[in-house]
């Protein structure tokens, strides 16, 4: 009688459990209606972002020892919404063929994060392998991601710009002012260059990549990547932006 007592009471704890974990499974599986706002928000939000390049160009040059560069750049504008944070880019580099004569990646836009109908500029540059003439090259394509955040763009203030047309090459100098009352770990700078009809010819990069202090400013010179040597004569217009984060 005991013996069956016990089996009887073993019973009875199993299903106990069973039916403590059934409820607990229904309970974790069944979405709450946070949940569900939240997810309705996140797709409105992804519906609301949008990103487009609203200029871009190239400049195409042979060097000194025969070797075919480009030099590539675009502006992106967020269309949409909400802010967005870009993601890598991919450049490619297209012949009058249509097919690739070459490409570039992980090249990152600054800003990063654009806010509504603010822009971000994307530059980069490389040597076309192969290639003997500038007579072949079509156009740059880009391949870009982006998704919305509700981060800040971090701007960095910007003055003093100045082009600066050296004996073998260009670049772009002014000064950046860290606005923020945090110190800034690293900056990145980028610069694009228009011609007299205000189309996109190339873009420089750089950063201070020893930071800045709050409030604190520094110089920069951007060289990279390259540019022909007379491109000078046909900049007429430069734009810079800037912005810094803490790792």
């Amino acid at each position: 009688m005991k013996k069956i007592f016990t089996s009887m009471l073993f019973m009875v704890l199993l299903l106990s459990l069973a039916a403590c974990d059934s409820k607990q499974t229904i309970s974790q599986s069944t979405p709450t209606s946070n949940d569900e706002e939240q997810s309705k928000q996140q797709t409105e939000k992804e519906q609301n972002a949008s990103l487009e390049i609203v200029n871009s160009g190239s400049t195409v040059w042979v060097d000194s020892i025969n070797s075919v560069w480009v030099n590539s750049a675009a502006i992106y504008k967020n269309t949409g919404d909400v802010a967005v944070e870009i993601g890598e880019t991919q450049m490619n580099f297209k012949a009058k063929d249509d097919s690739i004569m070459g490409t570039s990646s992980m090249i990152y836009a600054v800003p990063t994060v654009v806010q509504p109908g603010e822009t971000a500029i994307v530059g980069e540059g490389t040597v076309l392998d192969g290639e003997t003439t500038t007579d072949n090259f079509l156009e740059t394509t880009y391949n870009f991601n982006f998704e919305p955040t509700d981060a800040d763009s971090n701007l960095m203030e910007v003055s003093n710009v100045k082009g600066v047309q050296g004996e073998y090459d260009y670049s772009v100098t002014g000064m950046v002012k860290n606005p923020t009352n945090i110190k800034q770990d690293d900056v990145r700078i980028a610069a694009i260059l228009y011609d007299a009809s205000d189309k996109v010819i190339g873009a420089l990069t750089g950063s201070v990549d020893v930071g800045l202090a709050p409030n604190g400013d520094a110089g920069f010179d951007l060289s990279y990547p390259s540019l022909p040597e007379n491109i000078g004569t046909k900049v007429k217009n430069i734009e810079v932006k800037s912005y810094g984060f803490t790792w």
